[in-house]
């Protein structure tokens, strides 16, 4: 009867001990921060993540700019080699990017949460993953699909209101200026969008694609049918676009361009609207598209705009 007294006693102890336990831990959880959400990601993954994520590592510069855009900039602790914008990123460490992530770093820096690029199957995460550090993969092929990412990390790092706020002037934005680019189809000037030298350029399925779209021009490369080709000279003066936007900063990119042979006799080289731009501003999936929505737009449609 002892035996059997103290047994149950212990068990009973034992028992008191883990539900103080468990109260202990749910006592440190911030108030008000939920515990255990789960997210939608950029790949369609259901991503359950547990309290609020502390030490946080961007693999894309789209993201970097996402997470400072929501006031999360002291919570970064590493981004990318390519990430430059904005300046306060000169000072977070370095760990590689999403086709070289340095693993041994990212594991040093004990992140809860990483943002990354790409797909469910992309190896960063399937490598994270397995480590057992949870993984977001933000992907906007659209204008308008930057917003809804920016709302689903701000719901991951619960950054709600500030989310709220940025998505309802970027959305406010953007109506605007498509307000104001608003024409018929066949009245939207031709753009051939260049990325190098080779001629290589984006279509349908790209991220600017749709930028382009959204600003009031009609891609000569759509006939590609592919995000990305390159695309050939005959082509090129054959669809002899109204506006070429050469949005690379390679050294020489311009001067590779205008040697091209039959490149002096086309019409938008002829007009002066061959226009150089700052390929981060207008290529990136982030807060600032909206700026480089309104520069496209200027460069389209200069009339709407003066």
């Amino acid at each position: 009867m002892n035996k059997f007294v103290n047994r149950k006693s212990a068990v009973i102890a034992a028992t008191v001990l883990l539900l103080f336990a468990v109260l202990a831990m749910a006592c440190r959880q911030p108030a008000g921060v939920p515990v255990g959400p789960t997210i939608t990601d950029g790949a369609g993954r259901q991503v359950t993540l547990s309290g609020m994520p502390q030490r946080l590592i961007s693999m894309a510069p789209a993201n970097t700019e996402i997470l400072f855009a929501l006031g999360l900039g002291a919570r970064v602790l590493g981004v990318t080699t390519w990430c430059n914008y904005p300046p306060e990123v000169q000072a977070i460490e370095r760990v590689g990017d999403a086709w070289a992530a340095n693993y041994e770093r990212i594991l040093a820096l004990r992140p809860d949460l990483v943002l990354a690029a790409g797909t469910a199957e992309s190896e960063i995460v399937i490598r994270l993953e397995a480590l057992g550090i949870p993984v977001l993969v933000v992907n906007a092929p659209t204008a308008a699909g930057v917003v809804e990412q920016l709302l689903m990390v701000g719901s991951a790092t619960h950054a709600v209101e500030r989310a709220n706020e940025v998505a309802k002037d970027m959305r406010e934005r953007m109506e605007e200026i498509r307000a104001r680019v608003a024409t018929p189809t066949h009245d939207r000037p031709t753009v051939f969008w260049v990325l190098d030298d080779q001629l290589w350029t984006v279509g349908p399925g790209s991220f600017v694609h749709d930028l382009i779209d959204q600003a009031g021009g009609r891609n000569v490369a759509e006939e590609v049918g592919v995000p990305y080709a390159q695309y050939s000279l005959e082509a090129l003066l054959q669809a002899d676009p109204d506006v070429i936007i050469v949005a690379t900063l390679a050294p020489g990119s311009v001067a590779g361009l205008s040697a091209l042979p039959g490149w002096a006799e086309l019409t938008a080289v002829k007009t002066g609207r061959v226009h150089p731009v700052d390929g981060d501003l207008v290529s990136r999936p982030g807060p600032r598209i909206v700026e480089g929505l309104e520069l496209l737009a200027r460069l389209l449609h200069p009339k709407q705009f003066r």
